[in-house]
């Protein structure tokens, strides 16, 4: 490969890992405050890009509108999801699996009814070929990079300089401290949970501009999920959202290193070494409701 090729890779693969970073942010948030784990995250990217599309296709709505259109639509989703996931008992970690993998094919279901198996993009001029001054990145995958690493960041400080982030991080710490504390641990759990649904929405839309929206695209989203959460569980430096932007760079420069040197087939082989490694390296990891909200 010529270094500009590399150049090129790693430029794109980053703009790739940060916004994979977004996509798995609502799953990493809500596992964080809760501990479940939601199999259904894919499901909620993918419908908010369907949702996206059929703005676009029934009443023309442009995508800079259809992004937050999205986020709104799906947070009343969120809130059946939150009122779902208080009636789960322990162990949370398991029970949580079975309920949203019933969720997961409830909303594969859904999808498939309302807008069949055929493979759908969201048409804009966001997914352009880059111009040579873009160094090789599509304006639009450049655009999402900035919003999700703008996002990442204003949760991170939303997190960490405020008292709305104190009372999220103590009610993923203990919640029944928090409330004696004065904490409305109710307010914060639902706001979370709206926030996450919100999030899911307008990263799908800016999911369906880039590839392909079928009903069971969402499955290796939640792959992609896990996997981040897992590798932000292994960060020790300071903050929990920069171990998330740190496990989307990761297997973005990854896959762009790999599809550029060897092809498309060893992508996947590459990020599950890449995540075995850091497992192995850091001895399991950390459970990510230590070290955050």
């Amino acid at each position: 490969m010529s270094l500009t090729t590399v150049g090129q890779a790693i430029l794109v693969g980053a703009a790739n890992g940060a916004f994979y970073a977004f996509l798995a942010l609502s799953f990493w948030l809500i596992f964080a405050l809760t501990r479940a784990l939601n199999l259904a995250h894919g499901e909620f990217v993918v419908l908010g890009g369907y949702l996206g599309y059929a703005a676009g296709r029934a009443w023309g709505v442009p995508l800079p509108l259809a992004v937050p259109l999205a986020a709104i639509a799906l947070v009343p989703l969120g809130l059946v999801w939150r009122a779902l996931i208080a009636r789960v008992r322990e162990p949370i970690e398991l029970n949580s699996l079975v309920l949203t993998f019933g969720l997961s094919l409830l909303l594969q279901n859904l999808m498939l009814a309302a807008w069949s198996a055929d493979y759908r993009l969201i048409a804009s001029e966001a997914a352009a070929p880059a111009s040579p001054l873009a160094l090789g990145i599509p304006p639009g995958r450049a655009g999402a990079a900035a919003v999700a690493l703008g996002t990442i960041l204003g949760l991170h400080l939303l997190l960490v300089r405020t008292r709305v982030g104190a009372a999220l991080r103590a009610t993923s710490r203990d919640a029944e401290t928090a409330a004696l504390m004065g904490v409305n641990v109710d307010r914060v759990s639902t706001a979370s949970f709206a926030a996450a649904a919100a999030i899911a929405g307008a990263g799908g839309v800016l999911f369906g501009v880039f590839h392909y929206l079928h009903p069971a695209a969402g499955v290796e989203l939640t792959l992609l999920a896990i996997t981040l959460a897992i590798l932000a569980g292994t960060w020790r430096g300071p903050g929990p959202l920069p171990g998330l932007l740190f496990g989307g760079l990761a297997i973005g420069l990854a896959e762009s290193l790999v599809l550029a040197w060897a092809g498309p087939r060893w992508r996947e082989l590459v990020v599950a070494a890449l995540l075995l490694g850091v497992l192995l390296v850091r001895g399991g990891g950390e459970d990510p409701r230590r070290r955050a909200p």
